[in-house]
């Protein structure tokens, strides 16, 4: 009877070595089919039986737990949602019902952050009732790094709301590499609150070409994760729900979900080239380029507009609250003057935390932030020791990008420095001199920042000062320490050599004892 107890006790581990590990994976990259429909989804904030290809939700929440990521962002036990997605040769269509009596909506006075109002943007809706989504551009596998900063990356982010005032609020808060023109207006949406039933609907179109997904058609693969909140009050207690661990307290768009499109073999799967047609235009080169942009002119490249720095790369922000992940980025706050001319009034590194000027941001200013993962010759690390030599009153121009839009126009885009201590040429030996001085400065504020550098990229400036300056705090006491420590090691030595051969001859006589009984 034990022997038949252990064997199943043995069985019933085994097994769940093999089950807990799946139930976890269900929290990330799960895979699901999506089906074709014939008939196109009636976007009007109602979701009819079959309309999605099923007379049944995709999922739901309340069924189908383990593929929900729990975490302290939800608080009530007594709501529940049912998804639907479908999809068809021109467009991806989604629907959520949630089954809630409370629905806070984004009032007014939240609509912004800094008092301009963006379509684009609407900050605060994840406090309030909302849907927010991401794609990938295709199937995270663990071969593609799609979540390249803390709050942006190489896929779509989007977010659905009803506000207080009844208005149907649309943002968008991170494009794919080379789809950066998508904006809400490239999609319908419509959400619908129906106070007598409970229920929120919230249901979108979206056409392939403005997806910023790679591939469509039959076997096309994708990744979707999604975020779910029915808010009473969230500062009081917290309603949201994600699926798969990618959204909430931090993006990680790896985590997505993996989406087949199914049941059209008609529909090939192809290239969705129309998706990435409005990538930034060419490169200008020497001779096109404005003809203050010369070839001793230093030029600090820049890489993207709002969006997450890291890495060896460079963005200009449009205002305060689109910076993002500057901890270990070295930043310049702009004030314009005249034309495409700008101001230098602060400079700053951050040191492991988010940078936070000293002078107030007003509008019009910009900031250019500069990373670099610290690699010698690198363009990232020689892009940010120039921009570092650039103190307050220093001049530079802006080329390359439409501010109204907040897009790049060339994939060159870049500021130019105009002080000519930083740009070179023609000078006499007192400005020489001047320059001389501004680099010794520069040369410090360099070397104060490499502490400030991430443990992962040091500087071997930094390593080799920590060395000397090791060398000069040991030297003066090297022999009184050494002369001391060899003093006791010799003893140490004598007195263990002792206890070691009286053991022996312990040994020696015990044996000997034996042996003569």
């Amino acid at each position: 009877m034990k022997k038949i107890l252990a064997f199943l006790l043995a069985a019933t581990m085994l097994c769940a070595l093999f089950v807990l590990p799946s139930a976890a994976d269900d929290k990330k990259n799960f895979e699901v089919d999506i089906p074709y429909v014939s008939k196109a989804p009636s976007i009007d904030g109602t979701v009819k039986s079959n309309e999605y290809g099923s007379s049944f939700a995709l999922h739901t929440y309340s069924d189908n737990k383990e593929q929900f990521e729990d975490t302290e962002h939800n608080q009530f036990t007594d709501w529940d949602f049912d998804f639907h997605m479908a999809w068809d040769a021109d467009n991806l269509y989604m629907a959520w019902v949630v089954d809630s009596d409370v629905h806070a909506g984004l009032p007014e006075q939240d609509f912004t952050s800094d008092g301009v109002f963006d379509e684009n943007d609407y900050p605060y809706m994840w406090q309030y009732s909302c849907v927010q989504f991401i794609f990938t551009p295709g199937a995270p596998d663990g071969t593609k790094v799609y979540q390249t900063a803390d709050y942006s990356g190489n896929y779509l982010e989007v977010g659905l709301c009803l506000s207080a005032e009844g208005k149907q609020c649309r943002a968008v808060w991170s494009r794919p590499v080379g789809a950066e023109a998508l904006d809400v207006n490239d999609w319908d949406a419509i959400i619908n609150r129906d106070d007598a039933a409970g229920t929120t609907t919230y249901e979108v179109r979206i056409p392939w070409g403005k997806s910023g997904i790679k591939e469509v058609g039959n076997g096309a693969q994708f990744g979707l994760t999604y975020a779910v909140a029915a808010q009473e009050d969230y500062n009081v207690k917290r309603g949201m729900i994600e699926w798969q661990d990618a959204v909430l307290g931090g993006k990680n768009a790896d985590n997505a979900a993996i989406v087949t499109l199914t049941g059209n073999e008609k529909i090939e799967k192809s290239e969705n080239s129309a998706a990435y047609s409005q990538a930034p235009v060419e490169e200008l080169k020497e001779g096109t380029l404005p003809e203050y942009v010369t070839a001793d002119t230093v030029k600090l490249g820049l890489d993207s507009v709002n969006t997450g720095i890291i890495g060896e790369s460079s963005v200009l922000y449009t205002a305060a609250d689109k910076m993002e992940n500057t901890k270990w980025a070295h930043c310049l706050l702009l004030e314009p003057m005249s034309g495409d001319r700008y101001k230098v009034i602060e400079t700053k590194t951050g040191a492991g935390e988010e940078v936070v000027f000293e002078n107030e941001f007003k509008k019009g200013m910009l900031v250019a932030a500069f990373h670099s993962d610290g690699a010698d010759g690198s363009t990232g690390k020689e892009r940010r020791e120039a921009a570092m030599a650039l103190q307050a009153g220093d001049e530079v121009g802006l080329f390359g990008i439409n501010l109204a839009d907040a897009k790049r126009q060339y994939s060159n885009a870049m500021l130019f420095v105009y002080t000519e201590t930083i740009g070179g040429g023609d000078e006499s030996s007192e400005v020489v001199d001047d320059s001389s001085e501004v680099v010794d400065e520069s040369s410090e504020v360099v070397d104060e920042s490499s502490e400030a550098e991430s443990s992962v990229a040091e500087s071997s400036v930094a390593d080799e000062s920590s060395k000397t300056e090791e060398s000069k705090t040991t030297s003066s006491t090297d022999s009184s320490v050494g002369d001391d420590e060899g003093g006791s090691l010799t003893w140490l030595w004598i007195v263990l050599g002792v206890v070691g051969v009286a053991a022996v001859a312990v040994v020696v006589v015990i044996v000997l004892k034996k042996k003569n009984a």
